[in-house]
């Protein structure tokens, strides 16, 4: 008898293997995307909001209240705290500048100690606060504020105001999942929420953003007029699969129907700008060439290719202003 050849291994290996190998259900060039863009994007955003696991929305027209007013270097900074559609509170920043130039700028803050607070400019001199904004360049709010933009910078889920023990990335998607949610999904519907109510308010009008959630809130929301993609653009395959990131990367279902440049795609023909940095481990620089190369394919096939931009920096995890003000200005102009 013959003793079969055995194969032992651990199920990620497997896993990698097949995320490779499996087409993607909407993918632009698995559907021919290029000879219809514009169903397929209305194909594509549907599904891609419904894996975003939305839950029934509690508040359609959101209270808010001012709370606190402080005048700073180049802006006012207000602090808010508005209703999400869920009917908790979010914690945000409304830094109004010294001259309005009736832009309006959504700030998204990433992981970090002090995420949204260092995205404002906020400093109170808590233990390594000033280091992370000076290495991270994380103030782009409040350097944005300075530079005549409205900017709302909220406060994510998990996170400053709406973290604390049992409230992280782990903890959130874990439990979403058991109800068809996921974290980033929670973050996105807040966000879109929020800009719900940004554009009520009389004096909000040209609206870019700030990423993760900003791909995602940008991909569904085309009120969104420009869009920079900091620190996250990629291959899923390579940055979330290959290797394991924090639990709010992962949407269940996400990869049999799309890959990143898929996603990002739906922001086409709007303007966007996505960069990296040479050490950057959440987002691969290899991976990130790749995929750009996809992506600006896109924009070329819709005849736009001058609305893609990259920037690729020395660095690490970080935010670069080098180019994304700029990026910004010629898009929303001065």
């Amino acid at each position: 008898m013959t003793t079969p050849h055995f194969h032992f291994q651990g199920t990620v290996p497997y896993l990698q293997k097949a995320t490779r190998a499996m087409p993607k259900a909407l993918g632009y060039a698995e559907t021919s995307g290029a000879e219809n863009f514009r169903g397929w994007q209305t194909r594509a955003r549907r599904k891609l909001r419904e894996l975003m696991g939305f839950l029934p929305a509690e508040v359609s027209s959101p209270r808010s209240w001012l709370i606190e007013r402080e005048v700073v270097e180049g802006f006012t900074r207000e602090h808010w705290a508005l209703e999400s559609p869920l009917g908790d509170h979010v914690f945000l920043y409304r830094l109004v500048p010294e001259q309005a130039a009736g832009r309006v700028m959504v700030a998204l803050h990433g992981h970090g100690t002090y995420p949204n607070d260092a995205v404002a400019g906020v400093n109170l001199g808590r233990e390594n606060e000033a280091y992370e904004i000076e290495f991270f360049n994380y103030d782009y709010g409040a350097e944005c504020a300075r530079r005549g933009y409205l900017v709302y910078v909220p406060c994510q889920r998990g996170f400053n105001q709406r973290g604390g023990p049992g409230n992280s990335c782990l903890d959130i998607n874990s439990r979403a999942t058991l109800l068809g949610s996921n974290d980033i999904g929670l973050r996105v519907q807040d966000v879109l929420g929020l800009l719900d109510w940004i554009k009520s308010r009389p004096e909000e009008r040209r609206l870019p953003g700030g990423g993760h959630a900003t791909q995602f809130v940008a991909a569904l929301d085309t009120r969104v007029e420009v869009a920079c993609n900091q620190g996250y653009f990629a291959y899923w395959r390579d940055q979330i699969v290959d290797v394991t990131h924090c639990n709010c990367n992962y949407v269940p279902g996400l990869l049999r129907w799309f890959e990143q440049p898929d996603v990002a795609a739906l922001i086409c023909p709007r303007p966007l700008l996505v960069t990296t940095a040479t050490e950057d481990t959440v987002a691969p620089i290899a991976s990130f060439r790749r995929a750009y190369r996809a992506l600006k394919q896109i924009y070329r096939d819709q005849g736009v290719p001058e609305r893609l931009e990259q920037d690729t920096f020395e660095g690490h995890h970080e935010w670069s202003g080098r180019k994304v003000y700029g990026f910004f200005e010629k898009w929303l102009g001065r």
